[in-house]
């Protein structure tokens, strides 16, 4: 897959995932975001890391929310309405965070970008994080490098199974009009792992904070950072 990542002649368009794949958010802006925003609601509850770790399983924000008011023995649909708003501070919070420079790219992630459109192939976004989430990522850590704008985004609101399950990869190859063979997926976690396999795409997995540990079995190959594709793409 390495090799052929940058070959027009087999792949037109790489897909990323966002949050730990083009940058470790997770850590530096979610879960203080998350934190702030169950403070102002007056609950509570102060996530760790280590709960953030177990909670990351369960994909969507608003459904950690669901799972750990579930964990703390609340009912959860009567804390519905709190936490639906709490998650929307959250993503005020996540928005400001970013926006004060605290989170940048990881390493290679521009420079591997650039490389792809040098050898005419575009980009992606494939993620089940916010619109906002992301549109916050590129106003602020992406737009600036100069980097084309991506051919195509999916977005956690425009599905309704997140990941494990494939459909944000589905759609986007139909968006595309592209057949899975001629593109490919960088992921950090099983989960998304999974849901690109699910597609029919080739992943490469790329270890984050919080998943570096997971098992990737049928992973095209598993780096510890995007300077390591961008080394074979040169």
């Amino acid at each position: 897959m390495l090799n052929s990542l940058i070959d027009p002649s087999r792949h037109r368009c790489v897909l990323f995932d966002v949050d730990g794949t083009i940058a470790e958010t997770e850590g530096l802006a979610h879960l203080p975001a998350f934190n702030r925003a169950l403070s102002e609601a007056g609950l509570p509850w102060q996530w760790s890391k280590d709960d953030y770790a177990r909670l990351l399983k369960t994909a969507g924000g608003f459904e950690r929310l669901l799972r750990f008011a579930e964990e703390t023995g609340s009912d959860p649909g009567a804390l519905r309405n709190v936490l639906s708003g709490v998650h929307k501070a959250k993503n005020a919070h996540f928005a400001a965070i970013m926006a004060s420079g605290a989170v940048k790219p990881r390493a290679g992630f521009g420079d591997l970008v650039m490389t792809l459109a040098r050898n005419g192939i575009a980009w992606g976004v494939v993620t089940t994080t916010s619109r906002s989430n992301w549109e916050a990522l590129w106003l602020h850590s992406l737009a600036p490098l100069g980097l084309p704008v991506p051919v195509v985004i999916v977005v956690g609101e425009d599905v309704a199974a997140k990941k494990p399950d494939p459909e944000a990869y589905v759609m986007a190859l139909e968006r595309l009009g592209l057949p899975a063979a001629q593109c490919c997926a960088i992921e950090d976690s099983r989960n998304g792992l999974l849901a690109a396999q699910g597609a029919g795409l080739e992943v490469a997995i790329v270890r984050s904070e919080f998943f570096g540990g997971e098992a990737f079995d049928g992973a095209a190959v598993v780096i510890d950072e995007l300077t390591e594709l961008l080394a074979l793409a040169a």
